[in-house]
This record gives structure tokens, sequence and C-alpha cells, in this order.
């Protein structure tokens, strides 16, 4: 074969995506959008989580229940696993697995708030078996418009601890300036010059529920090592000899994972005693879970940043799916809260009510200490609260606590 022929010849290395971006960018948000947006093309998604308990697999929304297998497949084809070793073994096991027939079109691998994408890169580079096998297509990070100046402005001030937010633009071949719709054109075009004086030669592309065309996503061809090394003034060697990864040295996560179903009221209770201030919710940087809500069929999936929360039910519970509560805490000084947000939680858990149904009660209905008016208990747990209540006057209310405060004893 000619030289200009090998030229010619078509790369069989499977093209990788890296998604990245600092916790509560919308990373898993863009996940889910592009495994529903694109049809065509198998991608193997590797989840790469931090912290005690896994939550992230629970939400990218079209992962299979078969939860004993290694590798996932999904209905769209495309194949899912969580790195629980390390990337370059399973990297090369997606190799291995392709030789032996497993079609795939692509990797995306999605990285964790607190990673520094750059050791990533870096394992494509020093393993020849995988750098045989793979080629990095694009570097995406994703970027919150809330909330990314107050992330560089901390990396402007103690360097040496909080250069993630700025590492992961730095390194990035595709910047999603997400969530614009939360801030006025005054911020944008400031966050606009901010990740343009870190990384100049970045695509930013503006976005809104992490939406964007896939095709300006995969098969793009945007990430080029060599560009973004002399970007940040460094040489390949350099790179990857030297490079200390940048990473946020106060972030620490709790996790928990119990049975029981929960009293949404008592936990929305909890909820707002961290999020609902400003000054506390600034060290919550990522709360996310997936809930068993007493009185409801359904899964309460939340993610929250900060003080925004998003919040809903999705998909039933099967019948033979264990009722799990998972939940994670992400930010500054979780390790230290973890005794009160684990006691927290457990007090959300529903426990047996005091009043059965055909029970003459005082439903407290104002804000006095003698604002109760007289009823009976109709139902429990309807519409997820503790009571369902017909006073005498013939209305219906709800109870949403077992406690004098809000329902007590005749």
């Amino acid at each position: 074969m000619n030289p200009s022929a090998k030229r010619q010849r078509k790369d069989q290395r499977l093209p990788v995506i890296i998604l990245t971006g600092y916790l509560g960018a919308g990373k898993t948000t863009l996940l889910n959008y592009i495994l529903h947006e694109q049809k065509d093309k198998k991608l193997a998604v590797i989840e790469n989580e931090i912290g005690e308990v896994s939550v992230d697999d629970a939400l990218v929304e079209q992962k299979h229940d078969e939860h004993a297998e290694e590798l996932i497949v999904l209905k769209n084809g495309c194949v899912c696993c969580t790195i629980r070793g390390d990337l370059e073994n399973t990297l090369k096991d997606l190799a291995k697995r392709r030789k032996e027939g497993l079609q795939l079109d692509g990797v995306l691998v999605e990285l964790t708030g607190a990673a520094d994408p750059a050791p990533v890169v870096q394992t494509f580079m020093m393993s020849r078996e995988v750098s045989s096998a793979f080629t990095v297509d694009n570097v995406i990070t994703l970027v919150d418009a809330k909330h990314i100046l107050e992330k560089l402005d901390e990396s402007r001030q103690k360097p040496e601890d909080r250069g993630t937010a700025a590492a992961q633009i730095a390194f990035s071949s595709t910047v999603l300036l997400n969530k614009t719709d939360l801030v006025e054109e005054s911020i944008l075009t400031e966050i606009d010059k901010r990740i343009k004086s870190i990384n100049s030669l970045a695509e930013v592309i503006r976005c809104q529920q992490a939406q964007v065309p896939v095709a300006k996503l995969i098969n793009v061809k945007a990430f080029e090592l060599s560009k973004v090394l002399e970007e940040q003034y460094m040489d390949e060697d350099e790179f990857n000899t030297f490079y200390k990864p940048k990473m946020d040295r106060e972030i620490s996560n709790v996790g928990i994972k119990c049975e029981g179903d929960i009293n949404m009221h008592a936990f929305q209770r909890f909820l707002g005693q961290y999020l609902s201030e400003e000054e506390k919710a600034k060290d919550f940087m990522r709360v996310k879970g997936i809930l068993s809500i007493k009185g409801a069929s359904k899964k309460w999936v939340l993610q929250c940043v900060h003080m925004l929360k998003n919040q809903n039910f999705t998909a039933p519970w099967k019948p033979q799916e264990t009722r799990e509560n998972r939940i994670i805490f992400i930010g500054r000084g979780m390790e230290q809260r973890r005794q009160e947000l684990t006691e927290g939680f457990a007090a959300c858990i529903a426990q047996p009510l005091r009043f059965p149904v055909g029970t003459k009660v005082k439903a407290k209905m104002g804000d006095g200490p003698d604002d109760y008016e007289s009823g009976t208990v109709i139902r429990q747990w309807d519409e997820c609260t503790a009571y369902r209540i017909k006073l005498d006057n013939g209305q219906q209310v709800h109870g949403a606590f077992d406690e004098d405060d809000c329902v007590k004893a005749v």
C-alpha cells in the first residue's frame, strides 16, 4: 500500500467524548439527552462516580434493570457501565469485547464533577493498548451560568486548593454554557470573557437544560492535545510527566442508603434546613437522590445545586424491586455534618400513624395555639400526607405530619 493510501485509510479507533463539568452543571441531564436524541449510534457510556452511595446510575433514565451485568445494554443499543476500578482496565475490556463482536460507534466518559479531566486524557496518551483502540474526539465541559463566576473567583483566591473548575475549562475543546435562562446577558458576556481567558481555543455553545444538537458534540474531531497544551504553555512530555490534577480538597460527601418509605413533608422540612438560606446552601454543591415516598407508587428523584432544586416523581417502582432510598450530599463540610445529615434523614422515615381511619381528631387550621377544628380521619397517607381529615363542617383537609402541632387527639 502506498503512503497516500495509508493516510486515506479510515481510522478504526473508537472516538471518545469526555464529559466533564463542575458539580451540578448538568452532565447527567446532557447524558440523558444524548441517549434520547441519537438513534443511529451505539455508544458505550462509562460513568465515573465518586461517593459512598451510587446514585448516578439510577439517574440515567434508559438503563436496564440487569444490574448484575458489568455492561448494561440500553433500549437504543447503547451500553452502560460504571467504573468501579481503573479506567484504563475498563477501556481495555471494552476494546477486547469489541474485537469479540460488541458493536460500538463510540465511547462517552462522564466524569464526576470534582474531577480534573487531564488525568483521563493522559490515560488515552500513555497506554499503547488504549491509544491504539481509542481516540479522544471531544472534551466537553458543562458550565453552570448561575455559579461559574463564583467558582472561578475561588480559584483565583486559593489556586492550590480550588482549581478544578478552571482546569475543566482549560482542557476542554467544547464548553457548553448551560442554564443561560437563569442570568442576565451581561453576566453571560462576562462568563464568555472568563472562559476565553482560560481557554481561547474552546468553542463556547450556549444552552438551556443541556440541550445541544448532538452533531455538534460527537464525531467532530474537536480535541487536539497539542493545541490544548500550547494554550497551557506545556509540551506533551511535561504533561505526561509533571502535570498535577487540580482538585478542590475541601469537598467531601455523605451518602445514605436505606429502606423505609419517606414522609415527603418531613423530608422537605429536613432539606429546607440546608437549602433555604443562601449562607448554608453555598456549601451544598450537589444533593441528588432517589427516594421511596410513603403513599406514592413512583420514584421521587431530586437533583439540587445550592438553592436550586429539581425534584419530581418519575418511573413507578416495579413489583419485584426493592424500594430503597439512595441520597448523597456533596460539598464543603459534609464530613463534619455526617451525623446530623444521617440522623436527620432517618427521622424522615414514615412511622406507624397514631390515629386509625374513623378516629375523631383536631386539625390545626391557623397560626394561633388554639386554632384547631374538630374532624374525623378518613384516610391515611393520602396524596403523600399522613392524614386526610373531614372536618365537622364538611370541609376536607390534609394533615402533613403526625404531630400534635398538626393533628392531635380530641
